[in-house]
């Protein structure tokens, strides 16, 4: 095998190790950055609540339940109706229960879209950080 020269002359060697020695300081100015970031106590609550988050919906008995609750099995509008019939008293208030058991399915199946409950939950857990941060602040 034939020795190749990379370098012709010293000063490219010198060259070489200042563009080296910049890439050098740019991976270590990122990676204090990166340091810094995680120190953050606010940075790391979020990593945390993140990592919660997956790790109870990759929990298999917490994904079944959510399969059993889904729009398309009727289940969450039927339990609705059932609750209502279940602490109501009178007849009236039994057929006003079953008439919400039967209607709750096809109007959940109809507005509560994966996209539209992902985005309430979305705006619910943006509102309950906007609470959090008032009372840490001291408004409210």
């Amino acid at each position: 095998m034939r020795r190749t020269d990379r370098f012709q002359s010293l000063a490219e060697v010198r060259l070489e190790r200042e563009r080296l020695r910049g890439i050098r300081d740019h991976h270590q100015d990122a990676l204090l950055e990166y340091w810094d970031l995680v120190r953050e106590p606010a940075f790391r609550r979020g990593m945390a609540g993140d990592a919660f988050g997956d790790m109870l919906r990759a929990w298999k008995p917490l994904r079944s339940l959510s399969q059993l609750l889904r729009v398309e099995n009727g289940a969450v509008g039927s339990a609705i109706g059932l609750a209502m019939g279940a602490r109501s008293k009178t007849v009236k208030g039994r057929v006003i229960g079953w008439i919400v058991s039967a209607i709750a399915p096809m109007l959940l199946e109809r507005f509560a879209t994966p996209e539209k409950l992902e985005h309430l939950v979305t705006e619910l857990k943006r509102s309950w950080e906007r609470v959090k941060d008032r009372f840490r602040d001291g408004n409210a």
